[in-house]
């Protein structure tokens, strides 16, 4: 199912008109579509709503559904006042998460996108963004002014994160001069406009164009008629955005104080580690050589997966090439269409595609919220369909972490299935090194957990654990990822098994570790960095502005220090920042040297001064 928002620069700029469209084309080949009116007010009783006559507009079969409507013609928080109501925000999105399934649904919006919908000035960006609407539909009129209210409306939606573009809807005939100069000026400003529907015409210039834009199939424009072409247009539209990530060579460890990677333990040149992976290529070779059902699984994986088991308390166990290959192998074989899913907003996009690849209708919870979890799980509770929640339990860009308790009482008390990715985690928490849910009391209600080699075991790979005999098996059947790939090597499966014996040995000084995370912390903020409380090694600077997390990371480097400027898409948008990532080894010197060199662009000051 994909959702649309059809919002506008202003009120009476045509939304409806086009709703009416896109219910035609979209419902073209027999798609199931819903139109959604959101919010209505001036509504006359007995006249029939917008959704109504949206569908009337189309000629199609269509399902018309309004949540909330008001008489008086006044923007939404207003018109409710005026009657002694208010317009709830979550209530509007638990209404919205709880319409029947279908294949498109159309929401419209009333005024523009920027008009509050409540008394804290939520709007329709926020909306869109709650509701896990996929693409926003903006309206503007084709008509002097155009340009600057387009660029007003976009700039709220992309600032807001979300996917948009323009429908130039002529409500009235602009002169030619004027048109022009609104298409080369939309253009010229980088605003995308997907569509451009005439005066009086029932469908846009190019319906089809229209519904590949929308679906996800789109050529990249007039070099896209070669692959090579295509692929050059996508990657000048991230060079416009200033999103071009570029593979560059790390320097020599010995070089750097590298608080870049996830090596947290400080393993990857651990002699112990190095030794035992010296003997399993020799006694093992270098390579599995064949995928896991062929000759590829040896006794060396077995004993990793017992040490895993044993290590957090699970029954049965998988290796797999890579922590995205782990979940989305376990995600997209669990998650099925018509399954109730839930998590958090900020999961790893590993776990996204997972369940995306399943069928499955995800409902992102606002980040570590449990109670908004909480609501919806009994607002759900009488549904038939099984439910999943998915967390990670240290969040890989934050840092921080949910209640791992609190869901484990969420899960007795409603008895989803829950899956948790620990792979931040370990070593820094838990007895003996083996995470947060062992160390919230948490981990009996967990059903799948899934870790990676790579991080703290300083190896390479991931694993998956499972309470049920039954999924493990499954994964063994139908999992591509599994039956289908060449197994991890020997020499990665000893090298983590050595590292368990590491960090077992290691976790006794995980206090040390956390205090000097806190005290850091609270350093950088005492500088007038924008740092968050927490004891976990991942220390996120916030920046926000793009541009200065990237100029600050290269003046780090300059000077000898890595650490990672993170932009959207991997973050939010608005929410760049400096990740750096906190070894064991780190002691007062390494602190120092890091605040000294960043007073150089501490806030107040520019970039590069």
């Amino acid at each position: 199912m994909q959702q649309l928002l059809v919002t506008g620069s202003d009120t009476g700029v045509g939304k409806t008109r086009v709703v009416a469209a896109l219910a035609r084309i979209l419902g073209e080949d027999g798609s199931r579509v819903q139109i959604v009116k959101v919010v209505e007010t001036g509504v006359v009783p007995g006249s029939g709503g917008d959704a109504e006559r949206a569908l009337r507009m189309s000629g199609t079969q269509a399902l018309a559904l309004t949540l909330e409507s008001f008489s008086r013609p006044l923007a939404p928080a207003a018109a409710a006042a005026a009657e002694g109501r208010r317009v709830s925000f979550e209530g509007l999105v638990e209404k919205a998460w709880a319409l029947p399934e279908c294949d498109w649904r159309i929401f419209e919006g009333a005024g523009g996108i920027a008009t509050p919908l409540d008394d804290r000035g939520r709007d329709w960006a926020d909306f869109a963004e709650e509701a896990g609407v996929d693409r926003l539909v903006i309206v503007v009129p084709d008509r002097l002014g155009a340009i600057n209210q387009a660029r007003l409306a976009f700039g709220r939606a992309e600032g807001a994160g979300l996917a948009a573009g323009i429908w130039l809807n002529t409500v009235e005939i602009p002169d030619a001069a004027t048109a022009e100069s609104n298409r080369a000026g939309l253009q010229s400003a980088g605003v995308p406009v997907w569509a451009e529907q005439g005066h009086g015409a029932d469908l846009p210039a190019d319906p089809g164009a229209v519904h590949r834009r929308l679906s996800g199939v789109h050529p990249a424009g007039p070099a896209a008629d070669s692959f090579a072409g295509r692929c050059a247009a996508i990657l000048a539209e991230r060079e416009k955005k200033h999103l071009r990530r570029r593979l560059r060579v790390a320097p020599p460890r010995e070089s750097v104080l590298n608080l870049a990677d996830n090596d947290y333990l400080d393993l990857a040149r651990d002699p112990a580690l190095a030794a035992a992976a010296a003997e399993a290529a020799v006694r093992e070779g270098t390579s599995a050589s064949a995928s896991p059902l062929i000759t590829g699984w040896t006794e060396g994986h077995e004993r990793l997966v017992a040490a895993l088991c044993s290590w957090h308390g699970f029954d049965f166990g998988l290796l797999w090439t890579s922590g995205y290959a782990a979940n989305g192998a376990v995600l997209g074989t669990l998650a099925q269409r018509g399954d109730r899913v839930y998590a958090d907003r900020l999961i790893h996009h590993s776990m996204i595609a997972g369940l995306l690849r399943g069928g499955a209708r995800i409902q992102r919870y606002p980040h570590l919220d449990l109670d908004r979890l909480e609501r919806w799980l009994e607002r759900d509770a009488r549904q038939a369909a099984p439910a999943l929640v998915v967390t990670e339990s240290v969040f890989s860009m934050d840092g921080d972490f949910p209640d791992l308790g609190r869901l484990a009482e969420l899960k007795r008390k409603h008895r989803f299935f829950w899956v948790l990715d620990e792979a931040h985690a370990l070593g820094w928490y838990g007895p003996g090194g083996a995470g947060l849910a062992l160390a919230s009391g948490a981990s009996g209600e967990v059903d799948v957990l899934v870790g990676t080699l790579g991080k703290t075991l300083a190896s390479g790979g991931a694993y998956s654990l499972f309470r049920d005999e039954a999924v493990r098996d499954a994964l063994v059947n139908v999992a591509g990822e599994f039956v289908y790939s060449t197994a991890l090597s020997p020499v990665n499966a000893a090298c983590a098994l050595a590292a368990i014996g590491r960090v077992r040995d290691l976790s006794a000084d995980q206090g040390r570790w956390q205090e000097a995370s806190r005290c850091f912390r609270g350093a950088l903020r005492s500088d007038g960095w924008e740092v968050p409380d927490g004891d976990s090694p991942i220390v996120p600077v916030r920046l926000d502005d793009e541009d200065r997390a990237l100029g600050v990371a290269e003046g780090l480097r300059a000077q000898g220090i890595l650490v990672a400027a993170v932009r959207p898409p991997t973050v939010p948008a608005g929410t760049s920042r400096l990740r750096i990532s906190l070894k064991r080894t780190l002691g007062p010197a390494d602190f120092a040297r890091v605040r000294s060199a960043l007073r150089a662009w501490s806030p107040g000051r520019g970039v590069g001064r």
